[in-house]
């Protein structure tokens, strides 16, 4: 057995492989170099080591699309981050893999495969855990997947010693230890812990390939039809040049693109399909695949060469991955640099596929996700995440209607950072930033409708539907004319139903802050009840009242403003009063009304609202009464009324 390292030193030392399942069909050639590919420091599942975490910058932009920060270069003593990917376990749990550079940027030198865990769907991030580490040599090109049968996450890399250049491993310069290897470990326990790295090069490359990389981003599990349940991982190599060829290997003509597939949930692989065309048009390197609806599988490449319109390249697969139907050909309308991208298809209403990468065609820049609707033959723009540097990005259905993105990006430079994007799936016909994506309608006839940040869940309600908030979920009603209720009388009312125990915006309106002009209601199950305020350019009154109504059951509350008092109701019934106050509630507005959230986007509401409504005066007693007894509409027209019942793409402006 051998420590891999610098070309021409080689020492013995004794090497032993942990893993839950050793995989079959592994000679003893292949296990003696694993030894020599896979040195010291390796994890097995009783060994596993994490780093410190660095602090995660969260934020959400118009749109409802809140970016976190998961890794920073620079940090936990690794120069850059660089190759994200990214899959969801069984249990929720989102794996967001990256290989840590320690000496630099570059793709040589002592490189660790890193991983960072995010349990609320990528709102905060774990500690930084080593999930595979070669000493000075290179451990990288993350492609996971989740193993549908056990649960188990499968997990693809590659290897070669630390001062081997592409240039140099493309040319035939080093030995095959020295050279691309591939290797597999896996965690039995959402991603805690890993086997120790099992070398299965003399499965899946080729004797004639030299360079070589799986991924690098996510594998798939196949869901329909004969083989249901394998795994497929996308890779890419480069062939060497036929004898007598003057040419070194080195050309991009040499690069090619394959499949590799597992039967065995990942304990043994094959090789599917293989393309290199060596015609100097178009060369499919690093590549991606997704499912189709109907069991054929879409492929997605860079083009290596770079000749190509747009420089990317697609092909399919009818048997599972063995095969590729035809060679890779150019992708009309799908214009980027030349770049790792990622696919993965999104089925529902509308079953789409969906693209990131970048849109420049001369840059690594402006992240920007692209769509098709008819499985890959035409592609239309989408949302642009991030306008500046940005390069290698890895998608991820995150479930609740939610896309996520992880990918790389910098103000300045492209590999600052990896960063995942949380994208409401309702956003993606809608870039403009500032243009609302999806509303809910209102009832009432004024046009008044609510602006959906997000993607609540629609939910049974008190009457027909409800909508379901959580963090970076609301509603929100832009500031118009009709809404300008000033120094006159007004009626809110909702439904609303809460087991969380932190504040809670139901109602907003106009303002928020000390001094400033508007009118809330606000659960608040630390102080054990419901508290209301209206506040005008000359007066302020307070009302309260006690209750333990955070306790996961509907309950309906007004504010009622009128020239006798201010009376704040709660299911049905009013529980405070204080007398009538002066002036407007809308002479310096910044903003509509808001459910769910205030307008700075504090107090967030974990949990329901129903049959939310306006009126332009004060509801007598017996209108409140009727409306927590039945929705029964109030006399008279109504400012607003958004049943809440459903949510609907905007029309385009």
């Amino acid at each position: 057995m051998w420590d891999l390292l610098p070309r021409g030193q080689l020492r013995p030392r004794r090497f032993l492989v942990v893993t839950s399942a050793r995989p079959r069909g592994v000679v003893a050639a292949t296990a003696a170099l694993l030894a020599a590919a896979l040195p010291a420091a390796v994890l097995s599942a009783a060994s596993a080591a994490t780093l410190p975490s660095t602090a995660s910058a969260s934020s959400a932009d118009t749109r409802g699309i809140r970016q976190t920060v998961v890794f920073e270069s620079g940090t936990a003593g690794y120069d850059t981050f660089r190759i994200p990917a990214i899959v969801r376990t069984d249990e929720g749990t989102l794996l967001a893999f990256a290989e840590g550079r320690v000496g630099g940027g570059g793709d040589t030198g002592d490189i660790d495969l890193v991983l960072r865990r995010s349990f609320d769907g990528g709102y905060s991030w774990g500690p930084l855990q080593v999930v595979g580490d070669n000493g000075p040599n290179v451990f990288g090109n993350p492609t996971p997947v989740v193993d549908p049968a056990t649960g188990d996450i499968v997990l693809l890399s590659t290897h070669n010693a630390g001062d081997a250049s592409e240039a140099e491993i493309m040319r035939g310069e080093v030995t095959p230890e020295q050279s691309r290897r591939v290797a597999v470990q896996r965690s039995t326990d959402d991603g805690a812990t890993w086997s120790a790295p099992v070398d299965i090069t003399a499965d899946t490359k080729l004797p004639e390939w030299r360079w070589y990389a799986t991924g690098p981003l996510h594998a798939i599990a196949l869901e329909h039809g004969e083989h249901a349940g394998r795994l497929v991982a996308p890779a890419n190599h480069s062939t060497s040049p036929a004898p007598g060829s003057a040419d070194t290997g080195q050309e991009a003509k040499y690069y090619g693109a394959h499949s590799l597939y597992s039967d065995d949930g990942g304990l043994t692989w094959q090789i599917g399909g293989i393309d290199t065309p060596l015609n100097g048009v178009l060369n499919p390197n690093e590549n991606t695949v997704t499912e189709l609806a109907d069991g054929t599988l879409y492929f997605n490449a860079r083009d290596q060469n770079g000749g190509s319109l747009g420089t990317r390249g697609s092909t399919t697969s009818s048997d599972g991955g063995a095969s590729f139907d035809a060679p890779y050909q150019l992708v009309e309308g799908l214009v980027t640099p030349v770049v790792q991208g990622s696919v993965i298809r999104l089925p529902g209403e509308e079953d789409r596929l969906v693209y990131s990468g970048p849109a420049d065609p001369s840059a690594r820049a402006e992240l920007t996700l692209r769509y098709s609707f008819d499985e890959g033959d035409t592609w239309r723009e989408g949302l642009t995440l991030h306008d500046g540097p940005a390069a290698y990005s890895d998608l991820v259905d995150v479930g609740r209607r939610t896309l996520g993105v992880l990918y790389e990006n910098g103000d300045s430079g492209i590999y600052e950072r990896i960063t995942y994007a949380s994208v409401p799936t309702v956003l993606l016909d809608r870039p403009t930033p500032g243009q609302p994506a999806v509303i809910t309608p209102d009832a009432s006839g004024n046009g008044q409708d609510g602006e959906v940040a997000g993607s609540p869940d629609q939910v049974d309600g008190v009457f027909a539907g409800a909508l379901e908030f959580a963090a970076g979920e609301h509603v929100a009603v832009p500031m118009s004319a009709r809404l300008d209720v000033g120094a006159g009388p007004f009626t809110a009312a909702a439904w609303f139903r809460s087991d969380g125990q932190t504040d809670q915006a139901l109602l907003w309106a106009y303002g928020v802050g000390s001094n400033r002009n508007q009118w809330w209601v606000r659960l608040e199950p630390g102080a054990n009840r419901i508290r209301a305020l209206v506040d005008t350019d000359t007066s302020s009154a307070s009302l309260s009242a006690t209750g333990g109504y955070a306790d996961g059951a509907w309950h309906h509350v007004a504010l009622v403003r009128s020239v006798e008092a201010i009376i704040l109701y709660v299911d049905g019934a009013p529980v405070a009063t204080t007398a009538p106050i002066t002036g407007t509630v809308t002479a310096d507005a910044t903003a509509g009304l808001h459910l769910g959230v205030r307008p700075d986007g504090a107090n967030q509401l974990t949990g329901a609202v129903d049959e939310a409504w306006l009126l332009d005066r004060a509801a007598s007693a017996a209108e409140v009464a009727a409306l927590a007894d039945g929705n029964a509409a109030p006399d008279g027209a109504a400012l607003l009324h958004l049943p809440l019942d459903e949510t609907r793409r905007a029309p385009l402006a």
